[in-house]
C-alpha cells in the first residue's frame, strides 16, 4: 500500500520521477525476508503499513549524512555503497573516522537538469564535523554503518545486511551518505514496526542482530561523547562494550522506582527521561535527561536507594551498566569519580529545591507536557508587557520577503504566550521523509531551514512537526512550474547579523528566545512575575 508521503506527480515532472521509488509490500512478500518467516499472520498485519518495499536505481541517495530518520533499511537486492568523506582518519584509540556534511553549496545552477544533479548528487564541505564526535551545537553523530576507519575506502553493503537502525531507534542523525551502486531493493522498516519487531519473543535473533549491531558500530564511541569516559582506557571502554545491557522502555513507563534498590549505573542513548521524587501522592519534576545524559551516580556512590524515580516521557533507550562494572571505573580513574561526586551533588540540590518549593517543579513539568523541552530555540512573550502591536510579525515579514514565519497566537502558560513558531528542535521529526530534501539543517548548526526552490509542497513536514508550527503559503514553484503549498518555518532570521528580528524589533522588550535545555533559565524566565 502506498504511504502518505509519496508525492503525486501530475505530468510527470522529472524533479519529482528522480524520487526513489517503492512499492506495496503484500504479505506474500514479507514473509519472503528471513527475519519475517516466524511472524504469525496477524502480527504482520499490525506491521504492514510501516514495512515497505522501495526500490532505488545506480546513483540514487538512499540516506544522507545529517538527515533524520525513521526507518531501518534491510537490504533485499543490490548493492548500496556507504560514502565517508574523511578529514582525518582518527587512530587506534579513537577509530572514528572525521566526516563532513553534505548540504548544498555554492550558487544554485541554471536549468532543471543542473539543479537535479546538484540537489540529488552533492558533493561533501570539508572539514565540518566529526562522526563519533559533537558538532559546534553539541548535535552528537554516533557512526551506525559498518565502516572502518581509513579515508577513501569504499565500504559496500550487500543483501541481507541492515543500516540507519540506529537513526530510526534512538533519534540520531544520519553518520554517512548512503548511495546505491546497482538496481537496488530494500525493505523500509519503520519506528513503530522496528519497536514491534524488537519485542517479539520469536524474533530474539533480530533484536541480537540489531543490539550487536549498536554495540559493535557505535557504543564504544557512543562512551567516548560522555564527558564521563572520555578520557578512560581503550581496554576499559571495550570491557563497557562488551557487557553493558541495552534497555529499552514504552512512554510512559517507570524506568526506576524511588527508594529501590541501586544495581546499575543508566545512560540514555534516545528519549528523554523525567526525574522526579515523590511528595505525597504527587511526583515532583526535578529534572529532565536526555542523549547523553545518565543516573544512577549518586545511589552507587553513596550505597544507598534511589532518591528518586524515573520516568520515560517517550520511546526510550538506555545503556545499562552493572555496578561491578561502575566500581571498577570509579575505583580506577579519580577523574571519573570527582565528575560523578560533582553531578550527584548537583542533583541533591535540585532534589532539595524541588521538596522545598514545590510549585518550582511546575515550570520543568508544562516543559515535559507540552514537548517545549525539544526546543532549542523558543519564542516567548511576555503578556504583561506586550501590547499586541504585532511589531514582531511586521519584523518578520520583512526580513522574509513579505511572509511572516510564525502566527503570534499561540498557547498560554501563565504570562507567557508561546507563539507558533519553530522551536529548533534537538530531533527535528520534520526532516524526516522529506522526499526532496528542501529541509535541513546542516550539521553544526542550529537552524532548519526550507529551500523553496526545491520543496514540491508534499506536506510532509507540516504532517510531521508535533506542535503545528510550520505554515503554508501559497507559492508559484518554478522548479516544478505549478502552484504549491509552500512550506514555510523560522529560521531564526538566518545571516541575519542582528539576530531574530522578532526579539531585536519588539518596542517592549516582551519577546524572548530561551533553550530548554538550560534548565535554570527555563525555571528563571517563567517564574518571573505574573500579571496582577
Amino acid at each position: 500500500m502506498p504511504t502518505t508521503d509519496q508525492p503525486v506527480n501530475p505530468g510527470g515532472n522529472p524533479l519529482i520521477a528522480r524520487l526513489p521509488r517503492y512499492e506495496p509490500a503484500s504479505i506474500e512478500r514479507l514473509k519472503t525476508y528471513p527475519f519475517l518467516k516466524q511472524v504469525n499472520q496477524r502480527i504482520l498485519e499490525k506491521l504492514q503499513p510501516n514495512l515497505i518495499e522501495r526500490s532505488y536505481a545506480p546513483g540514487d541517495i538512499i540516506l544522507r549524512l545529517g538527515d533524520y530518520n525513521d526507518a531501518a533499511y534491510f537490504i533485499a537486492d543490490g548493492v548500496v555503497e556507504v560514502r565517508i568523506s574523511a578529514v582525518n582518519a582518527g587512530s587506534e584509540d579513537d577509530p572514528a573516522p572525521r566526516v563532513a556534511p553534505t548540504p548544498v553549496t555554492g550558487a544554485r545552477p541554471q536549468g532543471l537538469a543542473a539543479r537535479l544533479r546538484h540537489i540529488f548528487a552533492r558533493e561533501p564541505l570539508e572539514g565540518a564535523v566529526q562522526v563519533g564526535g559533537r558538532a559546534t551545537d553539541g548535535t552528537v553523530i554516533l557512526g551506525d554503518m559498518p565502516v572502518g576507519g581509513r579515508p577513501g575506502e569504499r565500504v559496500l553493503l550487500e543483501p541481507g545486511e541492515i543500516f540507519g537502525e540506529l537513526s530510526a531507534l534512538s533519534r540520531y542523525p544520519v553518520s554517512a551518505d548512503v548511495v546505491a551502486c546497482t538496481q537496488t531493493r530494500c525493505l523500509l522498516i519503520r519506528t513503530p514496526a522496528l519497536r514491534m519487531l524488537l519485542k517479539q519473543k520469536p524474533l530474539a535473533s533480530f533484536k541480537q542482530m540489531v543490539d550487536e549491531r549498536y554495540r559493535t558500530r557505535s557504543l564504544s564511541t557512543h562512551l567516548r561523547n560522555v564527558e564521563l569516559f572520555a578520557e578512560l582506557d581503550g581496554s576499559i571502554i571495550a570491557g563497557l562494550q562488551r557487557s553493558a545491557e541495552l534497555v529499552s522502555f514504552e512512554p510512559g513507563a517507570q524506568i526506576i522506582e524511588q527508594d529501590s534498590s541501586a544495581d546499575a549505573f543508566y545512560l540514555v542513548r534516545g528519549g528523554y527521561v523525567k526525574v522526579a521524587v515523590r511528595a505525597g501522592p504527587s511526583q515532583l519534576a526535578i529534572t529532565y535527561l536526555r542523549k547523553g545524559d545518565y543516573a544512577g551516580e549518586l545511589s552507587l556512590l553513596m550505597d544507598e536507594p534511589w532518591p528518586y524515580s524515573l520516568f520515560a516521557l517517550e520511546h526510550v533507550e538506555m545503556v545499562k551498566i552493572s555496578r561491578a562494572d561502575f566500581d571498577q571505573v570509579v575505583a580506577s580513574h579519580d577523574t571519573v569519580r570527582d565528575l560523578l561526586w560533582q553531578s550527584a551533588v548537583v542533583r541533591l540540590k535540585e532534589r532539595g529545591v524541588a521538596l522545598r518549593s514545590p510549585v518550582s517543579s511546575q515550570y520543568l513539568q508544562m516543559a515535559m507536557d507540552t514537548g517545549l523541552i525539544h526546543g532549542e530555540s523558543v519564542l516567548l512573550i511576555d503578556l504583561n508587557t506586550c501590547t499586541r502591536c504585532d511589531d514582531c510579525v511586521r519584523a518578520c515579514a520583512d526580513t522574509h520577503g513579505g511572509t511572516p514565519r510564525f502566527i503570534r497566537e499561540g498557547t498560554r502558560f501563565r504570562q507567557w504566550s508561546i507563539p507558533t513558531a519553530c522551536y529548533q528542535c534537538t530531533d527535528p521529526v520534520c526532516m524526516i521523509g522529506c522526499p526532496t530534501g528542501a529541509i535541513t539543517r546542516p550539521i553544526g548548526s542550529l537552524e532548519v531551514t526550507i529551500n523553496k526552490d526545491t520543496c514540491i509542497g508534499c506536506h510532509n513536514c507540516v504532517k510531521r512537526c508535533p506542535w503545528d508550527n510550520i505554515i503554508e503559503v501559497p507559492y508559484s514553484s518554478p522548479t516544478i512550474n505549478r502552484d504549491i503549498e509552500l512550506a514555510t518555518k523560522c529560521d531564526l532570521c538566518l545571516g541575519r547579523t542582528q539576530g531574530p528580528a522578532c526579539v531585536q524589533m519588539c518596542p517592549h522588550g516582551s519577546a524572548t528566545r530561551i533553550s530548554f535545555k538550560d534548565l535554570e533559565t527555563v525555571t528563571t524566565t517563567l517564574s518571573a512575575e505574573e500579571m496582577p
